[in-house]
């Protein structure tokens, strides 16, 4: 830890007394005017070849202080208006004032475009990965949301289930167990995300148990529906996948330094810090960092994470780019988990009703999981033409995890089995991508053509060491403590592990997608996989099949579409054995899903209306279940039903309100499965789910920049298990945040849980989730 934050330091020293050796004696100021000769605010201005830029105030002021002797080029901008330059000469110790630089717009047109910029850091879906190609939101029929990173700030996520909680339809974000290694749970459309919580990074494949963290976050795209045609079947699920897209260089000198500190010892420190690394700028280099400590809310728990993350871009030539990240995330953090031990009738019906002390945590500070996760991604962009261009792309990750795990299980009695489970496994995943994109006219028809062929490798080493029995607690009395030598030895005693997996997964690709405007107003898509899919372990391999179709109506050019799809995800399934066949074993069909979806999208009113509402109907074929004729033995005729409907609002009623609403409602059940469960509804998916944000900043005046939000997530009940004996309680909370935003500091208090609601969240296990919690943030930028 103090090593980490050395370095961190040492590195934030490095860059000021790079800077420091400016020797600043003059200063240049001055106002910006618009074309009806008004003072033009929130301008930006830059001083042209140094790392220096400012934005003008309400009277359309700027200034520029310790400036060394020389030549100078200034420059205002803004979005979508034309740059305005001026030449300025500046002597030792002298103070320039620069003649007003008018723009070319009138106030009313300033203000409008203002408005637009405002709204789009929330507002505007722009996305190169939903497609694989770039399409606007209203020329894409399929549904997706996009978080972006000045919502996270504005909300202070400091962990990557707070960075979920503002996608619509998405419920149960929960850390979760998967395969020895610890990641992110959630539900979407009545589907388990284990699978793709954070599983996809910049489009490509990682480790679908690797966490991370949101300071190398630009945004989240939560992409909805079965998604296997551009994404494939292994690190997605047949409700939707989340992309991880993170931060790249820019252009000029600039960047951060934040610092968190709050409830239960948080102590957050982060840096981003950007560079051109030489003066033509084709060399660029950015590099983020965290380091979190902090104990968890109850009486034992604590976590340590360190995040390092740098990001490079060198523009080879005007035709070719090449873009490079790493990642390396390491994290020690407790992995506590409750579930239902005894098949017997609990005397509690709910989670609620066993009365759970939030304080208690069962477990011990020592017995911790710890992972090790690197990421690499690298892309070659190679402009064959003005309508053609050629990208490679290459995904490499690897997951060290030393885990110990601590179940409780809810016994009839009102106890609690505690579980101990001791997992070292390594997770890898190459992935290599070659696209090809096209952007042609058939006569007069727009034509959008993607091209690809995809390799991906996931393999998995682990060993698995099980106490089932390791001792029964009561429930809301203080247990034994779990004594770390102890449980070792208890480890080294046992002769061999229950369990030890083995994975080599690969999995060969080619897929097409082309995106047709028949006419300016109506886009047809049309796209499909060819997947091959071989397990070396398991010893047998699949071919898939997987169609997409979509059409685009803009009812009014650019502002509104109805949009239809129907999409296809794939789950590829083991041998096992029949009652025809029982003595070898049977290699089964890729499970299927296929989804129908219908909807509007709308952005409206110059970007200050942006929503989405559809109806969709996904339905699963060939699941494996029961033979219910003979027990022992497997059959291929499950199905699984999955319906509901989605809505996303982003409003902006006036300058600088911002109102963020999603609802989602979903209907599933497992329409023919094993006796026990037929009919019924799966676990942790609640049939509602709604989240609301609201926030304002003060746009003019002395106090510019001062705002509050306030905002929370609903969802109501569902059950734990998969026969629905068992209810996990739905919740509504509600967090509160103030700030103080200026061109060179941040500084934010936030609450999450205002009301101190105990809620748990659920993905097969429960988690009891953080009480009240106070949040105090002070960002430096430069």
């Amino acid at each position: 830890m103090r090593l980490n934050l050395f370095l961190l330091l040492a590195l934030t020293s490095l860059f000021s007394a790079a800077q420091a050796q400016i020797r600043p004696k003059g200063s240049i100021a001055g106002i910006v005017k618009s074309s009806d000769n008004q003072p033009a605010a929130d301008i930006i201005v830059l001083l042209k070849g140094t790392h220096r830029g400012t934005v003008t105030d309400d009277k359309g002021r700027y200034q520029f202080d310790n400036l060394a002797a020389g030549d100078y080029m200034l420059e205002a901008c803004f979005a979508g208006l034309k740059p305005q330059q001026v030449k300025i000469i500046l002597r030792t110790g002298e103070d320039v004032t620069v003649e007003p630089i008018r723009l070319e717009e009138s106030t009313q047109k300033l203000q409008e475009v203002v408005v637009v910029g405002a709204v789009e850091k929330f507002a505007k879906k722009k996305s190169d990965d939903v497609a694989r190609m770039p399409l606007k939101n209203l020329e894409n029929p399929q549904v997706y949301t996009v978080v972006p990173k000045e919502l996270l700030q504005e909300q202070l996520a400091v962990d990557f289930r707070s960075a979920l909680a503002t996608a619509p339809g998405v419920s149960n974000v929960t850390l979760g167990v998967g395969s020895g290694g610890v990641g992110l749970g959630m539900r979407m459309r009545g589907f388990s995300g284990s699978n793709a919580a954070g599983a996809i990074r910049n489009g490509m494949a990682t480790n679908w148990v690797s966490m991370s963290d949101p300071v190398n976050l630009e945004s989240i795209e939560v992409i909805k529906g079965p998604s296997a045609t551009l994404f494939g079947s292994s690190l997605v699920t047949y409700g939707g996948l989340v992309n991880r897209i993170t931060k790249k260089p820019y252009d000029y000198f600039g960047g951060n330094i934040s610092y968190t500190a709050g409830s239960w010892g948080l102590s957050r420190a982060t840096i981003d810090i950007n560079t051109p690394l030489n003066a033509e700028k084709g060399m660029l280099l950015r590099v983020n960092a965290a380091v979190d400590v902090q104990r968890t809310f109850q009486d034992y728990g604590r976590s340590n994470t360190q995040v390092i993350a740098p990001a490079f871009t060198y523009k080879i030539n005007d035709r070719l780019t090449l873009d490079v990240d790493f990642e390396y995330f390491r994290t020690k953090r407790n992995s506590t988990y409750i579930g239902l031990g005894n098949p017997g009738p609990l005397k509690a019906k709910s989670l609620d009703e066993l009365g759970l002390d939030f304080n208690y945590s069962y477990t011990s500070n020592d017995l911790q999981s710890e992972a090790k996760t690197f990421n690499a991604f690298a892309k070659a962009t190679y402009r064959i033409s003005d309508k053609w261009v050629l990208q490679t792309l290459f995904s490499y990750a690897n997951t060290d995890n030393n885990t110990n795990y601590l179940f409780l299980l809810i016994n009839t009695d009102s106890t609690m089995q505690r579980r101990t489970m001791y997992i070292p496994s390594i997770f890898g995943v190459n992935q290599i991508q070659q696209n090809f994109t096209g952007d042609f006219n058939i006569g007069r028809m727009r034509n959008r053509l993607l091209a690809g062929l995809d390799f991906t490798q996931i393999t998995t080493t682990d060993n698995r060491w099980m106490i089932n029995f390791y001792d029964t607690v009561k429930i809301n009395r203080p247990p034994a403590f779990i004594n770390l030598e102890k449980y070792r030895q208890r480890i080294a005693n046992m002769p061999a592990p229950n369990t030890v997996g083995r994975r080599n997964q690969k999995t060969y690709s080619a897929y097409v997608s082309d995106v047709l405007n028949i006419t300016p107003q109506l886009i047809a898509m049309a796209s499909v996989r060819v997947d091959r899919f071989e397990s070396e372990y398991d010893d047998y391999g699949q071919t898939a099949v997987s169609p997409k179709f979509g059409l685009i109506y803009q009812v009014v050019k650019d502002k509104v579409s109805l949009f239809g799809n129907y999409m296809n995800g794939f789950t590829n399934v083991p041998p096992g054995t029949i009652a025809e066949k029982p003595a070898e074993k049977t290699t089964f069909k890729p499970e299927h899903a296929n989804q129908l979806e219908g909807g509007v999208k709308v952005e409206l009113l110059q970007g200050k209306l942006s929503g989405t509402a559809s109806y969709y109907n996904i339905r699963v074929q060939d699941k494996l279940r029961q033979d219910p004729h003979n027990p022992t033995y497997s059959i291929q005729d499950g199905t699984q039903e999955s319906q509901g409907f989605e809505a996303d609002l982003i409003a902006n009623p006036e300058k600088g309100l911002h109102i963020i609403f999603g609802y989602g409602y979903n209907e599933s059940k497992f329409t023919r499965a094993a006796a026990n469960i037929d009919g019924k509804r799966p676990a942790s998916t609640p049939a509602h789910v709604g989240n609301l944000w609201i926030s304002y900043t003060v746009p003019h005046g002395k106090v510019k920049g001062l705002g509050a939000g306030f905002g929370g997530n609903t969802q109501s009940d569902c059950y734990l298990n998969d026969t629905n004996t068992f209810t996990a309680n739905g919740f509504t909370k509600f967090d509160a945040t103030v700030f103080y935003d200026r061109p060179k500091y941040r500084l934010g208090l936030k609450l999450n849980n205002v009301t101190d609601k105990h809620y748990w969240t659920t993905d097969f296990w429960a988690n009891q989730q953080p009480t009240r919690h106070l949040l105090a943030n002070a960002v430096f930028k430069f």
